[in-house]
Formats: structure tokens, C-alpha cells, sequence
């Protein structure tokens, strides 16, 4: 059999796959996000450059170093510093994610609340106790906000929520963790808990009602997917095939949808994929048993959808409270790269859902380790629905589907991804939103990768901002964070940005 043949044969199964993919499961199963509301009273600051900042920059370097650095170096004019946070681990000398001209050498912490909150915003939630132990006292909002204000920077909170480090470190948390399809709690919590809920819901009040004089806006944040995708996409912090819950099912059994043979269609779904760990063709291929799968167990698309409703639907519960609350703040959400990888999950994190409940999205368009990242998700559908394939086979409809242009798969982690990639992302973003929020790309510098991939340069930087700006950015997102950031690199996105500023005011 040539290799044409077995190309077209797997553009046609691909081509159906994400016909069925993208299609709602069930009739009960649109997401309840909130009806659209008037955003005319938003304050959204004009040329936008915000930066993530974690505890520990302004403990190790000092608040007003730090402030000098973002303003000076980087044109930055609003704060994204972590609120909240279980993924504080400073960057070390030597290693993967080396420590660049600044900043302090170190382990892991322990994270938490990087504030003090009023325990009556979490009454309805046994998650009570989260107050991060480390730093002693150290108020995030409390003292760099001030400072921030004073220089006629924003302060927002970046509240940061990927889960997989929260379980050993928050009394109750069992309470709350997702259970997976062999009936074992996972280190991921549920978003149909509504102890959990009430959890996120009081983060957001004790910051907007706590602080109401000194948080000027929230960017929510949490990499999360459903089971399908943690199964085929190496899902960025969940592990387990979940949820099914008591909450879950529940929900399931009101949609019509049957537990039990969700549970079953998923046992036979890991049964396929560890089947292709260890080469075990089925007779007729993977992505054949895989479709086989999908149509004998409909309720695997079911308790999908189910998922990716429940976390559109906290979303948009969030964002209600923050404009009940403070409704000319700006409140908006990270979204993952992932999205950005899989046509999948890109149907799932559907902009035009997204927009109603939000008032800017920061997208992870990380263009230079975006390549590494990119070719690793091509391993994971390789190793799974793709196996019958290798990424080379598949990549240049992957491109077509996904509508990039970019380097042949063995080089794509020395070539990381395109300033057009960022540009297409941000493109899409704004046609998917129609244009009614506000779209901030996030620039890549020095987001880590490994010592034989592609690092960010000067240039990288700068052709990136272009980008952005070109395809009609609102502002950006320097990214990820200012403890892996060479000062160089945050230099050239500084000069970079006022070159762009002032042309636009001319």
C-alpha cells in the first residue's frame, strides 16, 4: 500500500473526526454561561501591558526594584501579581529552567493566598485555611498595590488556579477532589462541587469587596481539560479520568446521559490508548477502534461535554460575581496554549461563548517554546488516535486544519513558532469574540524550555509584539512570568512597545 493512499485515507477519517467532535453530544447540553451584559461601563486602560508577577519576585528582589524593572525596562503599566497560587517554585542556576540576570536561586514553597481574606467570604465551603505560609506575613495586595498606584500602574489579581499541587496543602481538599472512572480521587478538584465553587466564588469577593480600593481588576486563571483531552492531549495539570463524582453523575443522569456506560466507554477507551503504549494494533487500527468507540458509547462525547459545560459555567458564574461587585473592573481569563494545539479542544473554548462572560482574554500564544509544546502534543496524538501514524505523516494537515504555517516537525523545537502564529492567534481571537472584548496575546519571553530547544532573543520579542499589534491586539501580555525573563529580552519588548505606541498616536 503506497504512502499516498494511506495519507488520504487518514485525511478522510481525520476530516470526520472533527466533524463529530465539534458537534453537541446531547440537546440538553449548551453551556449555561450569562446572558450577555452591557460592558460600555468597563475602565479597560488603553495600550495595555500587563505582566505576571509571583510572590516570591517581590520578597527576593524587592517591591520597588521589581516596579523599576516592569516600568523602565518593560513599558508595563499593570501588575498581574498571583493572589493565589500552588506552583511556587523559584527557577535555579543550572537546569531546564535556568535563572536568567536576576532574581534569587531556590526550591520549591508551599503557595497558597498570598493575602489576607475575611474568613465570612468562605462560610458556605470547608476549603477555609489557605493563607500561604510562606513569607511570613507578606500581603501581596497590600504592599505592592500602593506602590504600583502611585507610579499610575494597575494593580489586577492574578487569580491562578491549576490544582494539581493544592491536595496535600489544603485541609478538606478531599472534599473537593475529582473522581476518576475507577472511582479514586484524583489531586484535581471538582468544578460541580459546590463547596468548590463557593471556594472560587469567595476568592473573587475578598478580593473585590476586601481590597475594593486597591485591585483595579481580576485575571482568572486555570489549565484545565476534560477527560478526553487529558487522555489524548496530556492534559497540562490534571491526571485521571474524570470527574464521576456524585455531583457529576447527577448532573449526567439529569442530561439523560448513563453513568454506567460512560464509565464503560471510558475503561474501553484507556484500554485502547495502553493498547497503543505497547504497539498492540487492533485489527482494523487505533483511529478505527477509536471512532468504534465513539459511536458505541455516545456517552464518551457526553461526559465531555459535560465537563467543558460545568467549567464554562463556573467561568461565567465568576464573572457575575466580579460585575456584581465591581462591575467597571476589568475581569477576564487566561486561556491556555493548548487550545491553541488541538482542533479539539479549540472547539470546546469556543470564543463566541467565552466572550459573553468576559471582559479580555489573555491568550497563550507563547510563540518560542510553542514550538517544543506543539511537537510534544503531536507525540501524544501519535501515541494514541493518530498511532497508526507518525507526526510527519500527519503535520501537513495538521497545519491546513489548524491554519498555521511553520517549521517541519524536527524542527520545531529549534524553531519554536512564527511571529504569524501569534499574529493568526490573535486574528481568530478577535473574529471569534466579534470584536467584544478585549484580545491580549501573550509574549513569549524566556517562557523555559529545554536547553536544546529554541531560546527567546531580542528579535523573537520584538517581531512577536508586531504580530500582535497587527493583527489588531488590544494590548499585550509579557509572559509568562517576570522571574524567568532576561532583562534584555524585557528591554526589547519595552522599546519595542513605545515604538508602537507612538505610532499609533500619530
Amino acid at each position: 500500500m503506497s504512502s499516498l493512499f494511506d495519507r488520504r485515507d487518514f485525511l478522510r477519517l481525520c476530516s470526520a473526526s472533527a466533524a463529530f467532535l465539534t458537534r453537541a453530544a446531547h440537546p440538553q447540553s449548551k453551556p449555561a454561561v450569562a446572558p450577555p451584559v452591557n460592558k460600555s461601563g468597563v475602565k479597560n486602560r488603553k495600550n495595555f501591558v500587563a505582566l505576571q508577577v509571583k510572590p516570591f519576585s517581590w520578597v527576593d528582589e524587592g517591591v520597588d526594584q521589581v516596579l523599576d524593572n516592569l516600568q523602565q525596562k518593560g513599558n508595563v503599566n499593570t501588575i498581574f501579581a498571583y493572589t493565589f497560587d500552588y506552583e511556587e517554585t523559584r527557577l535555579n542556576k543550572s537546569g531546564e529552567a535556568i535563572l536568567p540576570d536576576h532574581g534569587v536561586s531556590g526550591g520549591p514553597l508551599i503557595g497558597g493566598a498570598f493575602y489576607d481574606y475575611d474568613p465570612r467570604y468562605f462560610q458556605g465551603t470547608v476549603l477555609k485555611e489557605f493563607r500561604s505560609r510562606d513569607f511570613g506575613k507578606f500581603n501581596v495586595i497590600a504592599e505592592v498595590a500602593p506602590k504600583a498606584k502611585a507610579r499610575g500602574m494597575d494593580f489586577f489579581a492574578w487569580d491562578y488556579n491549576n490544582a494539581a499541587i493544592m491536595a496535600p496543602n489544603i485541609p478538606n481538599f478531599a472534599a473537593v477532589a475529582e473522581i476518576d472512572v475507577y472511582g479514586r480521587p484524583t489531586t484535581s478538584p471538582c468544578f460541580n462541587n459546590p463547596d468548590y465553587r463557593a471556594f472560587l466564588t469567595g476568592k473573587i469577593e475578598s478580593q473585590l469587596s476586601g481590597y475594593a480600593n486597591l485591585v483595579d481588576g481580576v485575571a482568572w486563571g486555570c489549565e484545565r481539560m476534560g477527560p478526553i483531552h487529558n487522555m489524548i492531549g496530556g492534559g497540562w495539570s490534571t491526571k485521571g479520568i474524570s470527574c464521576f463524582c456524585r455531583y457529576c453523575q447527577q448532573k449526567a443522569r439529569d442530561r439523560g446521559v448513563s453513568v454506567e456506560r460512560a464509565k464503560t466507554g471510558y475503561r474501553k477507551l484507556d484500554q485502547l490508548f495502553t493498547a497503543a503504549a505497547h504497539d498492540q494494533r487492533p485489527a482494523d487500527g487505533y483511529f478505527v477502534a477509536f471512532w468504534r468507540l465513539l459511536l458505541q458509547y455516545p456517552e464518551i462525547l457526553s461526559w465531555e461535554t459535560l465537563w467543558t459545560d460545568s467549567y464554562h459555567e463556573v467561568r461565567s458564574e465568576l464573572y457575575g460575581t466580579g460585575k456584581a461587585l465591581a462591575p467597571e473592573k476589568p475581569f477576564g481569563f487566561h486561556i491556555q496554549q493548548n487550545m491553541t494545539f488541538s482542533p479539539f479542544y479549540r472547539a470546546e473554548e469556543d470564543f463566541s461563548q467565552t466572550a459573553r462572560y468576559s471582559d479580555f482574554l489573555k491568550l497563550a500564544s507563547y510563540n518560542n517554546s510553542g514550538g517544543p509544546r506543539m511537537a510534544a502534543f503531536l507525540d501524544r496524538l501519535s501515541a494514541t488516535i493518530f498511532h497508526d501514524v507518525s507526526p510527519e505523516d500527519f503535520l501537513p494537515f495538521y497545519y491546513k486544519i489548524m491554519n498555521y504555517q511553520e517549521a517541519p516537525y524536527d524542527q520545531l523545537h529549534l524553531a519554536g513558532l512564527s511571529a504569524d502564529y501569534v499574529a493568526r492567534e490573535t486574528k481568530r481571537a478577535i473574529a471569534g469574540s466579534r470584536g467584544e472584548v478585549m484580545i491580549y496575546p501573550g509574549i513569549d519571553i524566556d517562557v523555559p524550555t529545554k536547553s536544546t530547544d529554541h531560546r527567546t532573543k531580542p528579535d523573537d520579542v520584538r517581531q512577536a509584539i508586531r504580530g500582535a499589534f497587527g493583527a489588531g491586539a488590544n494590548g499585550v501580555v509579557l509572559s509568562t512570568r517576570y522571574e524567568e525573563m532576561w532583562l534584555a529580552n524585557l528591554s526589547a519588548a519595552g522599546d519595542e512597545l513605545r515604538s508602537v505606541f507612538a505610532h499609533s498616536t500619530t
